[in-house]
């Protein structure tokens, strides 16, 4: 199943300023039905941003760790 990623535009508390922050990660086929999985399960304030096609860990340096890449778009992850 392909996974997106939201995007949620509230006010940031400390600054008061309009702000994009981070929202869940939605699965879905499309992108269209994301939004509507969103729109139709209490989501509606999210925006589906785009899709997600992997996943980089880090090492603690906060390095990224090559060996641990996941990605998304293999067939057995689909």
């Amino acid at each position: 199943m392909r996974k997106w990623s939201t995007e949620i535009r509230a006010i940031d508390p400390r600054t008061g300023e309009l702000c994009n922050w981070i929202g869940p990660t939605i699965d879905a086929p499309s992108w269209v039905l994301a939004q509507r999985y969103c729109d139709r399960n209490e989501l509606g304030y999210c925006r589906v941003a785009g899709e997600l096609i992997g996943e980089m860990p880090c090492n603690p340096d906060g390095s990224p760790d090559f060996t641990r890449k996941i990605d998304f778009t293999l067939a057995d992850k689909n």
